[in-house]
């Protein structure tokens, strides 16, 4: 794979020399590794740590593609058809767990920091234009119509009837009980999995029946109400459960412990550690598969649009940062399509006649 350089700033294909920028800090023997360090540290006011991570990693996995491809890692070989073979490359690459190759939302996750970093340089004038933006993108994977993995208030029973099996040890006892109280949790506010995991003890105040969420994409908090049942259950899970779990007390907490622990540690659970309790939870209930609770968000979301909630308090429960994130969950689900269909579908209004069977 060769993708040689001319001497001149790459334009993407059909464009005129009159849409290059200014970019006077061009040089095309910059090396990308220097600039994209730069990157990180311009914008380290904007991002959080974790997405300071998984760009770093997404990172890797071009420069090793660069490499592989015998493609010198300079500013000057930067091109649209270098990107965009990029981009292909990442559609075809085969799935960490079970089969296939990545979906689109996974290449255009994976290829985001490639995105921001162009937008970047145009903007910090080392590079005259985006070579991914305007006009069709051609391999660049669009995200297209966003399908919700929708779960079911039948999930929820199964969940819960999965935390309400008879425990061995006192250790699993307090495990499920923990387990519960997240359910509750997630499926009366939607919250995400990493605000639950990231959730302290004094982020939640029981007597108001409310709780402080940090958003898991940036450092903000935002308050939410509690419905009594979910107060109930975190009150049993804090005060008779959670001293199991950590070997803390509950009058000997501080306002800064994590909420929910693991239990084979005794600190804050990760985001994949709640993933795998909940999974167990759910095939202990009676499901079949892997269940996440991401689903119970989006259920939270669509009820809300199903029954009229106002879209600004249902934006603010959510912690969603503009009202275009309203938009998946305002699409009615599959149950709701299928009972306004069987209202008004016209071939209800077809006569049975001879030779003609109508089930």
């Amino acid at each position: 794979m060769s993708f040689p350089y001319d001497g001149a700033p790459n334009l993407r294909p059909g464009a005129n020399p009159e849409m290059r920028g200014r970019a006077h800090r061009f040089d095309p023997e910059l090396p990308l590794a220097m600039l994209f360090e730069e990157f990180l540290a311009s914008s380290a006011s904007i991002i959080n740590d974790a997405t300071e991570q998984t760009y770093k990693y997404d990172w890797t996995y071009f420069e090793a593609w660069l490499a592989e491809g015998g493609v010198r890692p300079v500013l000057g070989s930067l091109s649209r058809e270098l990107l965009v073979a990029y981009i292909a490359s990442q559609q075809r690459r085969p799935k960490r767990k079970g089969t296939g190759t990545l979906s689109s939302h996974s290449v255009h996750k994976y290829t985001r920091v490639i995105r921001t970093f162009n937008r970047w340089l145009v903007s910090e004038d080392y590079f005259p234009t985006d070579l991914l933006a305007g006009g069709k993108r051609g391999p660049m994977p669009r995200k297209g119509v966003r399908v919700l993995k929708l779960g079911k208030v039948a999930d929820i029973e199964t969940l819960l009837e999965g935390t309400e099996k008879r425990a061995r040890t006192s250790l699993e006892r307090a495990s499920r009980e923990r387990d519960q109280a997240m359910i509750w949790l997630v499926a009366d506010v939607g919250i995400r999995t990493g605000e639950a995991a990231r959730m302290s003890i004094g982020h939640v105040d029981l007597d108001e029946a409310s709780a402080y969420v940090r958003k898991a994409k940036e450092d903000r908090e935002r308050w939410i109400p509690l419905s009594r049942e979910t107060v109930a259950h975190l009150r049993i899970y804090l005060r008779r459960e959670r001293p199991i779990l950590s070997g803390v007390q509950f009058g000997a907490t501080r306002p800064d412990d994590p909420l929910f622990v693991s239990a084979q540690t005794g600190r804050a659970m990760t985001t994949n550690g709640i993933y795998q309790a909940v999974s167990r939870e759910y095939v202990r209930g009676g499901g079949t598969g892997r269940f996440g609770l991401h689903r119970l968000r989006h259920l939270f979301g669509t009820t809300a649009s199903e029954r009229g909630m106002d879209p600004r308090v249902s934006q603010l429960i959510m912690g969603h940062a503009g009202p275009e994130s309203q938009e998946p969950y305002q699409h009615p689900s599959n149950d709701v399509l299928r009972e306004q269909h069987a209202k008004i579908t016209p071939i209800r209004q077809v006569r049975p006649s001879r030779g003609r069977r109508l089930a």
